[in-house]
């Protein structure tokens, strides 16, 4: 008897190691078969709930790794593509963004940093 045997005991029960006979012996006394009870269902919804918050991290990790490779495929497709521009095209198409003028900042906008 003790803590420390009766934690291994509770141990069992929640993985379903405990022997057939030992739950004859646990009927003889029904408040503790309570007691046992509630602690079963309590770590088998914390056990859920952890199980859960996993597959959530997992998730999250992975959908991380899609937009990273997404990205990179983007970039490769348009690496691939910048040669078949023609130069006179690519000129234009940046005369067209008129970068070299200066835009005037929004309403929303706080300026220049520093």
């Amino acid at each position: 008897a003790g803590i420390p045997k009766s934690a291994l005991q509770l141990y069992k029960i929640t993985l379903g190691m405990f022997s057939g006979t030992h739950y004859d012996m646990l009927m003889d006394y029904p408040a503790l078969m309570v007691a046992i009870f509630m602690y079963v269902v309590t770590t088998a919804i914390f056990m859920l709930n952890l199980l859960i918050a996993q597959l959530n991290c997992s998730y999250q990790a992975t959908y991380q790794d899609m937009l990273g490779y997404a990205r990179l495929n983007r970039g490769k497709i348009v690496t691939e593509t910048m040669p078949s521009v023609a130069k006179k095209r690519w000129e234009r198409f940046i005369g067209m963004l008129r970068l070299d003028e200066r835009v005037e900042f929004g309403e929303g906008d706080i300026g220049l940093s520093g």
